[in-house]
């Protein structure tokens, strides 16, 4: 997973086909995006898929399957300003989850569906000015979904795909005890997705479809 700020981006976790999970955040630096990313401080545990979202200042990666393969609720933020040092843990989430999305805006982060089990329309919120408390839940998403992808601006945070589906739910931020509200469908079904934007518009990249 991925967040960012004006100036770098930050790829947190993973894994490979030889099913090896890592801790290694990389950051990009965007003033000289052709250099290769630098290894920054770990996460503070093994992980993928997770979510992850963030502020000015941290990134918060959330939720995600840790090296034993268990599914976790843990939370880890990265100092910007001391981004050597490894990811301090936060949180938690209130529930284990993976295969979820998240997005938020400068207050709150917003931490969407996933598993385990059968596909989840929870959502649960960081609050960042107290990062500490176990993330609260908030309005559900419309449709439950997993390995979908997640962008937003400050008003509204948009979770898109996953589950093989082309829907996009809308959290209004202002409002966010409320079920997410159905909008403009991806203009194809999709699980295993990516999104980003700015506060214009949202963009949702790859994913595939099992179903093909």
């Amino acid at each position: 997973s991925a967040t960012f700020n004006l100036f770098f981006g930050y790829f947190g976790g993973g894994g490979n086909p030889a099913l090896a999970q890592y801790s290694v955040v990389d950051r990009l630096d965007y003033s000289s995006d052709t250099t290769a990313a630098a290894p920054k401080g770990p996460l503070g545990q093994q992980k993928w898929a997770h979510g992850a979202a963030g502020t000015s200042s941290f990134g918060y990666f959330g939720g995600g399957l840790n090296h034993f393969g268990s599914v976790t609720s843990s939370i880890f933020r990265i100092d910007y300003s001391n981004d050597t040092a490894t990811a301090a843990a936060k949180g938690p989430l209130g529930a284990t989850r993976d295969k979820l999305a998240a997005t938020g805006n400068q207050s709150f982060g917003y931490f969407g569906g996933g598993s385990p089990g059968a596909p989840k329309t929870t959502v649960e919120r960081i609050d960042y000015s107290n990062d500490t408390a176990t993330a609260s839940p908030k309005g559900p998403l419309s449709v439950a979904r997993i390995q979908l992808g997640a962008t937003g601006n400050a008003s509204f945070g948009y979770f898109g795909g996953g589950s093989s589906k082309s829907s996009v739910d809308r959290i209004d931020y202002s409002n966010d005890t409320a079920t997410a509200s159905s909008k403009g469908p991806l203009s194809a079904t999709k699980s295993g997705l990516a999104g980003t934007g700015n506060s214009s518009f949202g963009y949702f990249g790859g994913g595939f479809n099992p179903a093909i």
